[in-house]
């Protein structure tokens, strides 16, 4: 399995996991919530997302399809999910 592919299936873990938990915090951020509308239900959508992005790549080095397509997008959504909030944190 080449590390490239390790990587890919972390990072749409860690998104998963970050996504998952931000859901279940209350504190929330008005730039985030305002702006970009991320509520507890955009950002269980974002975990299923990184779920589903984890399973795929699995699943394309279980059949030796190639994964970079996959990479690719996995990469604009994690670029998507922390801008959607980070962006307000330089305003703060």
């Amino acid at each position: 399995m080449p590390p490239i592919d390790i990587v890919g299936i972390l990072a749409a873990l860690a998104l998963a996991f970050a996504a998952f938990a931000a859901s279940r915090r209350n504190e929330g951020h008005p730039y985030a919530d305002e702006v970009y509308a991320m509520t507890p239900r955009s950002h269980r959508r974002y975990a299923a997302l990184g779920l589903l992005f984890a399973l795929a790549i699995a699943a394309a080095l279980a059949l030796h399809l190639p994964t970079l397509p996959l990479l690719a997008i996995l990469t604009l959504v994690i670029v998507f999910y922390a801008t959607s909030f980070l962006r307000g944190f330089s305003d703060v």
